[in-house]
């Protein structure tokens, strides 16, 4: 997919570029189909997919907070943006891990999908403000818990290197929980030790994508 001006703008301006995309499934898994002129879909740093129930679950690990912050800000950036750019008929949620769980629990709609209206927009605005760098980084228990949603795609942000990567029983129970989700994530980081294969494999199971973001201060012209 080419990047939007806008996606282009905003990642030069917090030192963020993208530099590859990989993760498509040689055999097995499913097959990705292209998002369809007037269809509704929501994105990332490149990575769209179609639907009307969206989940992001982005890392707040304390590596995201170096160097001087720009991996979260950049991070809560796209967030908010794809979020501003649904319409009030498409609903959301929000899910930032480290090794814990810290959920978008907006009142009367705790644990569920919110609609995106302007209200919703503001809290969620609010929420994201809040989120500082910390902590170490554990996938799976955020992926299992946007799962539950039965969300039409989820968005993972991370900038764990392989080391916190799924592990194969995480991986096996992740797919075993996809029903109609694509996973499409992103992973800031520019050499392979910063990519995550079981990340990558996810997403190719279940129709999705998988993108190498390059967090390092971009060249100048």
């Amino acid at each position: 997919m080419i990047l939007t001006s806008r996606w282009i703008h905003c990642l030069v301006a917090v030192g963020v570029a993208v530099v590859a995309a990989t993760g498509r499934c040689e055999e097995g898994g499913r097959t990705a189909g292209p998002v369809s002129p007037g269809q509704s879909s929501a994105g990332i740093f490149g990575l769209e997919a179609p639907g009307q129930k969206f989940v992001y679950v982005f890392d707040h690990s304390a590596s995201m907070g170096e160097p001087s912050g720009r991996p979260l800000t950049a991070a809560k950036e796209e967030l908010l943006a794809s979020i501003d750019a649904l319409g009030e008929s498409r609903q959301f949620h929000v899910i930032f891990y480290n090794e814990r769980l810290m959920v978008f629990a907006p009142q009367g709609h705790r644990g569920r999908p919110i609609f995106a209206d302007d209200e919703a927009k503001r809290a969620v605005r609010r929420f994201v403000d809040a989120v500082d760098a910390d902590g170490g980084t554990r996938h799976y228990e955020a992926i299992a818990a946007a799962l539950k949603l039965a969300p039409d795609a989820i968005f993972v942000l991370t900038d764990a290197d392989e080391n916190d990567d799924l592990t194969e029983d995480e991986h096996r129970r992740l797919v075993r929980s996809l029903r109609k989700a694509r996973c499409m994530v992103a992973q800031f980081g520019g050499g392979e030790g910063r990519r995550s294969p079981r990340l990558a494999r996810l997403a190719a199971d279940s129709g999705g994508e998988y993108r190498v973001v390059d967090s390092s201060e971009p060249e100048g012209p």
